[in-house]
């Protein structure tokens, strides 16, 4: 059940990455959040269904992490990228070639071989004040560094960076998520007077407002390859050190690290190849909800 949760959370989050990627295409220029740009996202309906498409992965994240680990689920989003070209091949009719189907079946093999191999478990207590403190400060540090690294700069330079600090927020939004979840469950007092709730708000919006502006600023195959990368191993640290998530070691060590290694790499032909950089390269008016694609095709066969 956490497999398909996670999955299913990745796919949500393919569909809406394209859906806001497309709606910010036209934004004003700028660095970063501005009043401008969220007045220009809510405005477009594109962005608005990928919107609510994200809320649907956030809910099925949120009970794939209450269920299983840090260390299980967020690798599994790495997946994203793969549903990402999938998308683009059978709904925008975009060519795929034979380096785009290598890669992603290396990303997929890379992926599952670590799942097996590792076989996260999560540890025995809950994480102290202390824990969350130091976690909270080191990732609020590595955001602000990426941050103010993505300020200046080429397009590529920026989206690079403002997509790491985005998904290095969103590794801690996932922690806040579990701890939320678990909080949920114990009763409506527990979760309210929980101030990991709160801080889930604030994490997650910035981190949201931030990954739409690594969408803005440059080409999104810079800001995607760091949106999908960064979160993963963020959030396994913050699984080792918050809850005690342990994976297997001893002979599966090797495993373990050539399989992320394969997967890395084709997560990054993904990100990188002429599929996915298309998405960046189209034109405004020419959206899914516009008519493209199959969506185009059905739309002309109502008109007739």
């Amino acid at each position: 059940m956490v497999f398909l949760l996670a999955v299913g959370a990745s796919f949500a989050n393919a569909v809406a990455t394209i859906c806001q990627r497309l709606g910010v295409e036209d934004a004003p220029a700028g660095n970063g959040p501005s009043v401008s740009m969220i007045r220009h996202m809510v405005q477009r309906r594109v962005w608005i269904f990928g919107f609510f498409v994200m809320i649907l992965g956030f809910v099925a994240q949120a009970s794939a992490l209450h269920k299983g680990t840090l260390n299980l689920v967020q690798p599994i989003l790495v997946s994203e990228l793969v549903m990402i070209v999938l998308i683009l091949r059978f709904w925008f009719s975009a060519p795929m070639t034979s380096r785009d189907a290598f890669a992603a079946v290396l990303t997929s093999v890379g992926l599952a071989v670590f799942l097996l191999a590792a076989s996260p478990t999560d540890g025995p207590t809950p994480p102290s004040g202390k824990e969350w403190f130091g976690v909270v400060v080191v990732v609020a540090i590595v955001v602000a560094v990426f941050v103010a690294m993505g300020r200046r700069g080429p397009p590529w330079w920026r989206a690079l960076f403002l997509g790491a600090g985005a998904s290095t927020g969103f590794a801690l939004t996932a922690a806040l998520t579990k701890s939320v979840s678990n909080a949920l469950v114990v009763g409506w007092g527990t979760l309210f007077s929980s101030w990991q709730l709160y801080g889930l708000a604030v994490v997650g919006l910035s981190s949201f407002l931030l990954m739409q502006s690594a969408l803005q600023v440059g080409p999104f195959t810079a800001s995607q390859s760091t949106l999908i990368l960064v979160n993963p191993f963020v959030s396994m640290g913050i699984g080792f050190i918050l809850y005690d998530e342990k994976i297997r070691g001893g002979g599966y060590v090797v495993l373990e690290v050539v399989s992320l290694i394969v997967m890395v790499i084709g997560a990054l032909g993904l990100s990188n190849s002429a599929l996915v950089a298309n998405v960046n390269d189209e034109a405004s008016t020419e959206h899914m909800l516009a008519g493209r694609g199959r969506y185009a095709k059905w739309r002309a066969q109502q008109a007739k």
